[in-house]
């Protein structure tokens, strides 16, 4: 083998470790999202207490992936269509990232709702279907990066009206709550910022849909509407 086959090889072995990383830190981010649910839904401290020591692990692979991102290109100067890998791949480790940050958050105020009665059960299960809803979303956003597959993260974009039904259900019933019962606002309060938490989860799994695109078919679709995206990016 000469040099630049080497070269070549190495380049393709460092791009398909940094795709692996991506997936890697997806599932990771899933299961705290999943435990911190639980942890708040079935009141189980411990789960919670797991979600905030393992937070650490999600930050430990957002450095090391940004930097092997700038290795990569510092190395070994990619061309559009890698160079639009790298920028993506960074891009989608911020939106896990802060998806992580969202699961942490939930299971830090899991603890204080649990003790208030104004968890109730309509409450619980709605925020069990929204947290389910958001890991779905996110699964397929990472399952069809590491696919390359265009339609999935489509599919998607398109749920995003059945996630803003989910959280906004589950909104309008904590706003019934603080005119109900004004003297339990702060723990309403907190019930309100886990609802937010999942739907900001949401948002971000939506986000890593359209990086793929973006890395795909070199199109940024942040700022085009539903409409615009399946036209163009499943015409192609």
């Amino acid at each position: 083998m000469n040099t630049t086959e080497h070269t070549l090889k190495q380049y393709d072995a460092d791009l398909s470790a940094l795709r692996s990383r991506i997936v890697e830190m997806g599932t990771l981010v899933e299961e705290q999202l999943r435990l911190a649910v639980e942890a708040l839904t079935q009141g189980r401290s411990q789960l919670a207490e797991t979600v905030i020591a393992n937070d650490a692990r999600v930050n430990e692979f957002e450095s090391a992936i940004d930097d092997d991102c700038a290795h990569l290109i510092a190395r070994r100067q990619p061309a559009a269509g890698d160079l639009r890998m790298v920028f993506g791949i960074s891009k989608m480790v911020t939106d896990l990232e802060r998806i992580g940050d969202k699961a942490r958050k939930v299971a830090w105020l899991a603890g204080a709702i649990r003790s208030s009665a104004m968890a109730d059960p309509a409450w619980l299960e709605q925020t069990q279907r929204a947290g389910d809803e958001a890991r779905s979303l996110l699964r397929q956003a990472i399952g069809a990066f590491a696919r390359g597959e265009v339609d999935v993260a489509v599919d998607v974009l398109r749920s995003a009206h059945k996630m803003a039904a989910l959280t906004g259900a589950s909104s309008s019933h904590i706003v019934r709550k603080i005119s109900e019962n004004p003297s339990e606002v702060a723990v309403l309060l907190d019930m309100l910022a886990v609802t937010k938490a999942i739907d900001r989860a949401a948002d971000h799994a939506f986000n890593i849909a359209e990086h793929l695109i973006y890395i795909v078919q070199g199109t940024d679709v942040r700022h085009a509407t539903l409409d615009q995206i399946e036209r163009d990016a499943l015409q192609r």
